[in-house]
């Protein structure tokens, strides 16, 4: 094994140069009763295929409105009805193809994708599924941009499209029953399509094929949030599973950033009937002179008093909180929880790691700083041990 690591760790460098190309299936306006929408090629021309085979080309001059009637899709363009199909794909054919697309039902904005489109009817339903069959390296950029929008450094860029593309391919099952790989929504990862940056263009570009993989070569479960408060979390204090990458570390470059603290005011009354009925607390112990205060000694796991335990987690959960990482003050008739970091702490602090690339750390550094011991591998190298191992 420590062979391989020593492999691993100079293909780091030497593998990034890859042919390879994957392309996904990302279901966009997934959460939305998509029925009418209106399609135009941004760049390049398309083809539009049917169940029956090719049945127009179109350029940048041409505008079709899809719709859904009963079991079918209709299309039209301004002079044509096309007719009525099962299923449809809009295929580029030019080196570099985008489209545009406006929602008609419900109303919404323009929005701009890459490569293709595919149009399916949704299961059980009359709905259209629109799936963005896109290039991974155009879609790992969008992503960069949906999440961490346009304002960090370059070095950042290329760190978080690594992060992305692993994530991505981890899940890459995720949405399979339903007929695509991924979704646009947080849960898989923020996709609104084709970012404006270059730059975040250029480093999903410049990292290509980049993944990071564990001491077993397996890709790791790359996460990530907004701020830690000073302090990230180990993997099981969240989600019960040991990790061993995933582990807790002092964080002093995020705790000066917007996301570093917060507070939230809860009325006394609300918050002793939320322990005394949902966790059986003493009623008498609750309202007694400082009997709600509790101070985390670093990031605990349990809100302990007399043996009652209630997980921070599960705090954050049923009161909406912006992290489990928080003091209890009670004064008068408030009871105020005064918190730090945004997220769920496991992983990479975003506003930590893009504070370090300021200062000019590497996006390798940075890595290796949150999650530990771990690689980063070309995806043809990642097969080539895969099948000889």
């Amino acid at each position: 094994m420590n062979y391989i690591k020593s492999i691993l760790l100079l293909l780091t460098f030497l593998c990034f140069k890859s042919y390879r190309s994957e392309v996904l299936n990302i279901g966009i306006l997934n959460n939305k009763k998509v029925t009418s929408f209106i399609f135009s090629p941004q760049t390049g021309n398309y083809t539009i295929y049917t169940e029956a085979g090719k049945l127009a080309e179109i350029t940048i001059e041409d505008i079709v409105q899809v719709s859904i009637s009963g079991e079918k899709i209709l299309l039209k363009s301004l002079d044509k009805d096309y007719g009525s199909f099962n299923k449809v794909k809009i295929i580029g054919t030019s080196w570099k193809n985008s489209f545009k697309l406006k929602t008609n039902i419900p109303e919404g904005k323009i929005a701009f994708y890459e490569d293709n489109l595919w149009i399916n009817i949704k299961n059980y339903s009359n709905q259209l599924q629109l799936i963005n069959n896109i290039d991974i390296d155009s879609y790992i950029a969008g992503v960069v941009e949906s999440e961490v929008g346009k304002s960090p450094p370059d070095e950042y860029f290329k760190l978080q499209a690594i992060i992305c593309r692993t994530y991505a391919l981890k899940n890459i099952d995720r949405h399979q029953p339903e007929g695509f790989s991924l979704c646009d929504q947080v849960h898989c990862q923020a996709y609104n399509g084709e970012p404006k940056s270059i730059f975040i263009k250029q480093a999903a570009f410049e990292t290509k094929n980049v993944v990071i993989v564990d001491s077993d070569i397996n890709l790791i479960s790359a996460t990530f949030y907004s701020n830690c408060g000073g302090q990230t979390a180990n993997s099981e204090d969240v989600w019960k599973q040991p990790i061993y990458y995933l582990r807790s570390i002092r964080d002093t470059f995020c705790i000066k950033e917007n996301n570093a603290i917060w507070t939230k005011k809860i009325p006394k009354t609300d918050w002793i009937k939320y322990l005394t009925n949902t966790y059986q607390f003493p009623q008498q112990q609750v309202e007694q002179e400082c009997g709600l205060d509790y101070f985390q000694c670093g990031r605990e796991q349990h809100f302990e008093i007399n043996n009652i335990r209630i997980p921070f987690v599960d705090l954050r959960k049923d009161w909406n909180l912006k992290s489990a990482l928080f003091d209890v003050e009670e004064i008068e008739n408030e009871v105020i929880l005064k918190g730090k970091g945004y997220g769920h702490g496991v992983g990479l602090c975003q506003e930590g790691a893009m504070k370090m690339a300021k200062l000019g750390y590497s996006y390798v550094e940075i890595l290796h700083f949150y999650y530990k011991d771990v690689h980063m591998i070309d995806l043809q190298a990642l097969d080539f041990f895969k099948e000889e191992f």
